[in-house]
């Protein structure tokens, strides 16, 4: 059992209803490792928490010369250069992983949603979108899907080989990290967290939690989205990043922290994840340096770093559509976080 000051923060993650683990490892030593409603070892579905995951994928890639973040996606996707206007013909590795793309969806994003477990239909989806510069002009876009179709087909190509199967050689394996799965395996469906989107959440919240739901979903392969872990392995990825070698090259900050063009939130992104230092609204906390770095999902999941302090977090929860004080819950959790280590 964690002490009180680590278990009062456990209380404040819960503090909303939903079934929630929380992991905190401190300067190597594992501080807080609980769960709220649900199973410890129960896998939840990492929303956009698993950009992280394929964000150094592509760095691990890049730095064992495979492919140049400069270089156009199209160099190795000509039919992504080709699709739509062939506006994209320009648009480099580097642009998707900083959210610069000025396209933060192909077609409507509802469908894109809908359609996300179909790999295939959705790479081809991606494939025949365009840059809309003109509506965002010069701004950073998040992708919230399209980021990783682009990311992993770019792999597959320039390997030969899938997501999923460079993912555990390249980052997974090198981290110690045996319960992460980018599509959930039959014999660990019945560890899955089920999704409930009617408590406290925005109106859609049961559409994707229905979605969500689903097998087909959760067996999917969905890079940007659909990685499916444990807050405890959420932890360790992140212990893992603060000695990487390309956490250098993900905390290269490639905006200002002013308000991203689709989300209209204050983001201060990297190249792979997002920083801290962006104010009260700050999922990282309140209280995060530029130096924090990690990644919200849907503001049901988060994992963060601080290499300040020596602090790397993982939060899952069961929420499906993230409501404003979900999101303000997450700023308050990194705050009391950083407070109970100071304290330590």
């Amino acid at each position: 059992m964690p002490d009180a000051g680590w278990q009062d923060v456990l209380v404040l993650a819960a503090s909303r209803g939903a079934s929630v683990q929380l992991t905190v490892v401190h300067r190597g030593i594992t501080v807080l490792d609980g769960a709220v409603r649900c199973h410890p070892d129960a896998l939840g579905w990492l929303f956009s928490a698993s950009k992280p995951f394929t964000s150094l994928l592509i760095h691990r890639l890049a730095g064992n010369g495979l492919l140049d973040l400069e270089a156009p996606v199209a160099d190795h996707w000509p039919e992504f250069g080709a699709g739509g206007d062939g506006s994209k013909a320009g648009t480099t590795v580097r642009d998707v992983l900083t959210h610069r793309t000025a396209s933060p969806t192909a077609g409507p994003y509802p469908a894109a949603v809908l359609a996300m477990h179909r790999l295939e239909a959705s790479v081809e989806r991606v494939a025949g979108g365009r840059r809309r510069d003109r509506r965002y002009p010069g701004l950073s876009a998040y992708q919230p899907l399209d980021f990783g179709f682009i990311l992993a087909e770019v792999a597959r190509r320039a390997t030969g080989r899938p997501w999923p199967e460079l993912l555990h050689e390249l980052v997974l394996a090198p981290a110690g990290l045996r319960d992460v799965h980018p599509g959930v395996p039959d014999d660990q469906l019945h560890r899955c967290l089920p999704f409930d989107g009617s408590v406290r959440t925005l109106p859609g919240g049961p559409v994707v939690a229905a979605v969500v739901n689903r097998r087909s979903v959760r067996q999917a392969r969905i890079p940007a989205a659909g990685i499916s872990t444990t807050a405890r392995q959420l932890a360790l990825f992140y212990r893992h990043l603060l000695s990487a070698p390309e956490r250098a090259a993900l905390c290269v900050s490639s905006s200002d922290g002013g308000r991203d063009g689709w989300t209209r939130q204050a983001t201060r992104w990297g190249t792979g994840v997002q920083l801290g230092g962006t104010g009260a609204r700050c999922p990282l906390g309140a209280t995060s340096t530029e130096r924090t770095f990690g990644h919200n999902g849907s503001d049901a999941c988060l994992g963060w770093a601080d290499p300040d302090l020596d602090l790397a977090v993982g939060l899952v929860t069961d929420r499906a559509s993230g409501h404003p004080a979900d999101r303000r819950l997450l700023v308050r959790v990194s705050d009391a976080i950083r407070i109970a280590a100071s304290r330590a």
